[in-house]
């Protein structure tokens, strides 16, 4: 595929390596978890939970990371502070090493998130999601007082989805209404473990310039990149009309044939409906690890089956690809060395 001139930064967290040269580590994915309307979470203002399925749920994602390679960082979401409490205190239960995300619409949650962390000791583990163009002085004043020294550092300039408009985000003052740029305000910050994210937008709204700035980013900056390319999916108009009208549908009733093999190979139209949402949604993945994203943020953690096998995939590819610029795999735990 291609290697960076750039020197490739790479950031340690417990033992779980991001960065560097595509195929020298595994790519980390972000699984989300308690986000709304998730069937683990019972009320999500306290941040109760049903302990037993978050688990279970959770120990999928580090069994598949431990047959593949590819590691996980846990992305929790939360509304408010005392849920943050709450969740923060399951996820330490039952995983005292993984790196987790703190994420959430509600800058004061975030603010309070930063203090907790701090004053329980969980900081180190913690990654601020996400210093942007909407963050708050007093989440800055948060992050600054915190001992939080990790932060998702997003690329979304919404009046310029290009490259150069979002490069200008990242490095010039002024632009998406902070006097400061995101990775400026990331180093008054204390940040030291910044991850870049090249903030995925809808197509036709600039998806090609969040695949772009991958390049960009690690060609510039040198430092880990990724984001939540699955947005992409989320987000397109037509697909989703395509999914309440499928070609079961269509055909149910007027042709035998077709309805049989629409029961054999996908399980009637909830299996159509789920294919037509999960191939855009693994490949929008796949494009972004190919082009050299270090995490991939896949969204709902239910989809960490599919996203597991397809980032391991793109993994083996870039590392035998990478052998020919003199690249090897940097860890054990590669894809490359256990999956082929």
């Amino acid at each position: 595929m291609f290697k960076f001139e750039k020197e490739q930064t790479v950031h340690d967290f417990n033992g779980t390596k991001i960065g560097g040269q595509p195929g020298e580590y595994p790519r980390v994915l972000s699984a989300s978890i308690f986000y709304n309307k998730h069937e683990t979470v019972i009320d999500d203002e306290k941040g109760v939970i049903d302990k037993d399925r978050a688990e279970a749920l959770w120990n999928r994602c580090l069994e598949l990371s431990d047959i593949t390679g590819n590691p996980h960082f846990c992305q929790i979401i939360s509304e408010t502070g005392e849920a943050f409490e709450s969740y923060f205190q399951w996820f330490d239960s039952i995983d005292n090493k993984s790196a987790f995300l703190m994420d959430s619409s509600n800058p004061a949650a975030l603010v309070h998130a930063c203090e907790y962390v701090t004053e329980v000791g969980l900081a180190d583990r913690a990654i601020y999601n996400s210093i942007n163009g909407s963050i708050l002085p007093e989440n800055i004043e948060a992050l600054k007082k915190s001992d939080v020294d990790a932060a998702i550092v997003l690329a979304f300039n919404p009046g310029d989805p290009t490259v150069r408009g979002r490069e200008q985000v990242l490095t010039e003052g002024g632009v998406a209404g902070q006097e400061k740029s995101m990775i400026s305000i990331a180093e008054d910050c204390g940040i030291n473990r910044i991850i870049l994210d090249t903030a995925a937008t809808p197509l036709g709204l600039g998806s090609g310039g969040a695949y772009r700035e991958i390049l960009a980013c690690k060609a510039i900056h040198g430092l880990p990149t990724g984001g939540a390319y699955h947005n992409m999916t989320v987000s397109w108009p037509w697909l989703k009309r395509w999914r309440k009208k499928t070609l079961y549908e269509q055909y149910e009733g007027k042709d035998l044939l077709l309805e049989q093999m629409s029961h054999h190979y996908f399980g009637g139209i909830e299996g159509i409906r789920q294919a037509a949402w999960s191939s855009p949604d693994i490949g929008c993945n796949i494009m972004a690890a190919t082009l050299g994203a270090d995490l991939i943020m896949y969204g709902p953690i239910e989809n960490c089956e599919a996203a597991a096998t397809a980032i391991a995939f793109s993994d083996i590819v870039l590392a035998e690809a990478g052998k020919e610029f003199g690249l090897e795999p940097q860890v054990d735990t590669h894809p490359l060395l256990h999956l082929v």
